[in-house]
């Protein structure tokens, strides 16, 4: 059963109504109306104005880049008003075990937890915490008799993790800024 042109539009236009009527607002569009505090600033300005922490070991080293290719892809910011940071731990589990006690297969799982505070200029650059949370991915990847195939099986499962993980602090901080930026500036 198909629907014909003019109820499908009239079903569409229906959603779009009722999309706006909940308070939708797109994530990366410019914020408010001309009227508000942060008018025709996007969330990707303040995510350019995060300043990404060091974060320990090699694991820290790859979440670190990934974290600046998503929120800072122009470069470091020059006078960041935010910084971000960030603790990252992994931990390999076996998940397929053969009889013999071979484990063929692993789960590497990858936690991450995060902190974004505002750099307050009045009370002499101490932080003002504003959002925080823990991420975790789960990659898994075969354990081969061939020990570099399970290495780069590892590696590629790690750089999955890592990446999926940083996705999501950026999205949640986006949000943040979404919801709350007029209000992070004051």
């Amino acid at each position: 059963m198909s629907l014909s042109k003019t109820a499908s539009r009239a079903l569409i236009i229906g959603f779009a109504v009722m999309l706006g009527a909940c308070g939708f607002k797109p994530l990366y569009g410019p914020r408010g109306t001309n009227t508000d505090v942060g008018a025709n600033i996007k969330t990707e300005d303040y995510l350019a104005l995060v300043r990404i922490g060091p974060i320990k070991d090699r694991l820290g080293q790859m979440m670190h880049n990934e974290l600046l290719e998503r929120l800072n892809p122009k470069g470091r910011p020059v006078h960041p008003r935010y910084t971000l940071t960030v603790t990252v731990t992994e931990s390999i589990g076996s998940l397929g075990v053969q009889k013999s006690g071979d484990v063929t297969r692993a789960n590497l799982n990858l936690t991450a937890s995060y902190a974004l505070e505002a750099l307050s200029a009045e009370q002499g650059g101490a932080a003002v915490a504003l959002a925080s949370g823990s991420l975790r991915a789960v990659s898994s990847y075969d354990i081969s008799s061939a020990e570099f195939a399970t290495l780069s099986a590892s590696r590629n499962a790690r750089i999955n993790a890592v990446r999926e993980v940083a996705d999501d602090i950026r999205t949640r901080i986006a949000v943040y800024f979404s919801q709350n930026a007029p209000l992070a500036e004051q």
